[in-house]
């Protein structure tokens, strides 16, 4: 059951830091963390690494697509990402009414009937009660038919609820998120202060409460992953925080790979043969981004900077991924990024031997990335698969990683929703653009990724 915290003291003093944990003490949460999912003889351990700080390493030979762990999620919540669907129940995840579905207590949160009155929700609804949230309702602009209430959500109070659940945890639940890493992001502190304008008694001049809770944030930013889930047929994206998961260190062509059940259970497997002491890594990024997009990324979310056998080769063992047309009249070459260690570098063609500067290629990959992620939020299937095929090769090499994720929607779209026939030739090219990817997935030595089970419909 559940441990009720009846005031915001209650709730810092249920927090007892534990950041100086042991390499042993951290072994021992994590393993009272896994609870039965841990194997009596498991085949990894925690070690100090050399990539970053800890890691995931291998106690024997493990053999590719082999289990080499399952975790359940320490704590989940709602993403609250722009364009999800907020009336979506914050404890079960099933999609609710368009109207009049928020938690009858005046709490603020969307939940369905049977969650609103349970012990799961009794905490998160208590404090949000204590906390005099703002009534989005009585602002909201579209006027509501006569006698109808019309039910707003705000997402940053539904963004910060995962981490309001943390203090809920049971004491060694507890101590493993404050041995977890926490970068210190200014922006961090930000999105607190814009949740606490969510309510109008907000405990913003508790410093004890405010700094274990920037703190909790700091965990979830560095650590959490989002999780598709699906309930009666909805599917939305949970924020879970996944310790061992988040453990393994990164590696752009990782030799685990990792895939959700249900938004709750993380599974992590070999993607390739790992030997005995390898460290067993992960990816932070899509595998399919190209060199400068996942340098970029993990600069500016997880403030390093990737040194990676791949990170050091400008094509990318021959994907060139960040390939773009060269520019100079005449020429139909490939122009690629000329140095590895800068977020701007030079760029050379392939076939005439100029060099243009980062800036120029800089708009011109970016008007490929806008040109196509507005075709792909916009078109038909139908539409996108014309637009690949007779419009792309007009100004982006079927290489560009922008197009290998047009692709990848369109295969997404037509064997996950199912909601036209698609006519044999539309078909036909569903499966050359798989066959492509799978291609490149080989030349990055990828091995038995999540993302190959998932376009060859292994996993779901």
């Amino acid at each position: 059951m559940t441990e009720r915290i009846n005031t915001t003291a209650a709730m810092v003093a249920h927090m007892a830091p534990s950041r100086n944990t042991t390499p042993d003490q951290l072994a021992r949460l994590i393993d009272v963390h896994l609870g039965e999912l841990r194997e009596e003889l498991p085949n990894w351990m925690l070690a100090p690494s050399p990539v970053a700080g800890r890691g995931v390493f291998a106690t024997r030979d493990i053999a590719a697509g082999e289990l080499i762990f399952r975790e359940r999620a320490l704590v989940v919540g709602p993403t609250a990402r722009k364009g999800s669907q907020l009336n979506t129940c914050v404890c079960c995840h099933r999609l609710l009414a368009a109207k009049q579905f928020l938690c009858p207590h005046r709490c603020t949160l969307p939940v369905c009937g049977d969650c609103a009155d349970s012990e799961a929700h009794h905490n998160e609804c208590a404090h949000f009660q204590r906390w005099l949230p703002k009534d989005l309702s009585e602002e909201c602009k579209e006027p509501a038919a006569a006698g109808e209430k019309t039910d707003a959500v705000n997402p940053l109070s539904l963004r910060i609820l995962t981490a309001v659940r943390v203090f809920y945890l049971s004491k060694e639940q507890r101590a493993l998120v404050d041995a977890m890493q926490a970068n210190a992001e200014r922006g961090y502190r930000q999105e607190i202060i814009k949740a606490a304008q969510c309510f109008r008694k907000f405990p913003t001049t508790d410093k004890p409460f405010m700094d274990q809770l920037f703190r909790v944030v700091g965990v979830l930013n560095t650590n959490a992953f989002e999780a598709p889930c699906r309930v009666d047929g909805h599917e939305s994206l949970l924020r879970g925080l996944f310790p061992l998961t988040a453990i393994m260190n990164h590696e752009c062509t990782p030799n685990a790979s990792h895939y959700f059940e249900n938004g709750r259970l993380a599974v992590v497997r070999a993607a390739r043969d790992i030997p005995k002491g390898g460290e067993i890594t992960t990816t932070y990024t899509k595998i399919l981004w190209s060199n400068l997009t996942r340098g970029i990324f993990l600069k500016m979310t997880k403030y390093f900077v990737c040194n990676c056998e791949r990170c050091n080769d400008n094509s990318e063992n021959g994907t060139y991924l960040s390939a773009l047309f060269c520019r100079e009249q005449g020429c139909k070459g490939l122009v690629i990024p000329v140095q590895t260690k800068t977020l701007q570098p030079d760029w050379r063609c392939l076939s005439c031997e100029n060099v243009f500067p980062h800036a120029k290629m800089a708009r011109y990959q970016d008007f490929a990335l806008n040109t196509i992620n507005n075709r792909i939020n916009t078109c038909s299937v139908r539409d996108m698969i014309h637009f690949i095929n007779e419009l792309c090769p007009r100004f982006c090499p079927p290489s560009n990683y922008v197009l290998i994720e047009a692709k990848l929607n369109v295969i997404w779209r037509m064997t996950r929703l199912g909601a036209e026939e698609y006519a044999p030739e539309e078909l036909a090219h569903k499966d050359r653009y798989r066959e492509e990817i799978l291609a490149i997935l080989h030349k990055l030595g990828a091995g038995e990724c999540t993302l190959k089970k998932l376009i060859n419909e292994e996993i779901q």
